[in-house]
């Protein structure tokens, strides 16, 4: 009797153990910078300022044309990297998933591809979003909104 109540008590221990490890998640901390206000990425990079770090974008050509490769180049200063992504969605339609990993050029650059989706609206409105990962597992989250016109 004694043994399985020591037994019952073990394994009423450890499945307490492991539930209570599934119930706290590692969570990242997002910061979200505030998106450059004078900024048009049509004709422009964008470089957002938080302290002494900034970062700044630049997708190319310009403008920026719907379904065609655009260039991706993101400059960083004063920020310890593990990687960038950015990811581009529909405001107005959902446009799918559409999520790059920028390959790290140099010490403070990053580059990649990617693509505006071809959209049977005349006019679409963009979220581009830059996620910044940091060595210390916070993110940097900056958004910026992009229109597009569709002229068929």
């Amino acid at each position: 009797m004694k043994t399985q109540t020591l037994t019952l008590l073990f394994s009423l221990l450890v499945t307490g153990l492991l539930l209570q490890g599934c119930s706290q998640s590692e969570q990242s901390s997002v910061n979200q910078w505030p998106t450059p206000k004078t900024c048009d990425l049509h004709t422009e990079s964008c470089t957002a300022k938080m302290g002494d770090s900034t970062i700044t974008l630049k997708i190319s050509p310009h403008p920026i044309p719907i379904a065609r490769p655009l260039g991706i180049e993101v400059d960083v200063t004063n920020l310890d990297v593990q990687k960038i992504e950015l990811d581009i969605s529909g405001i107005n339609m959902y446009m799918g998933y559409n999520r790059v990993t920028l390959t790290q050029a140099s010490a403070d650059r990053y580059i990649g591809t990617s693509m505006l989706a071809f959209c049977t609206n005349q006019k679409m409105l963009w979220q581009v979003t830059l996620m910044i990962h940091q060595k210390d597992g916070t993110q940097i989250q900056i958004p910026y909104t992009l229109e597009t016109i569709n002229r068929r």
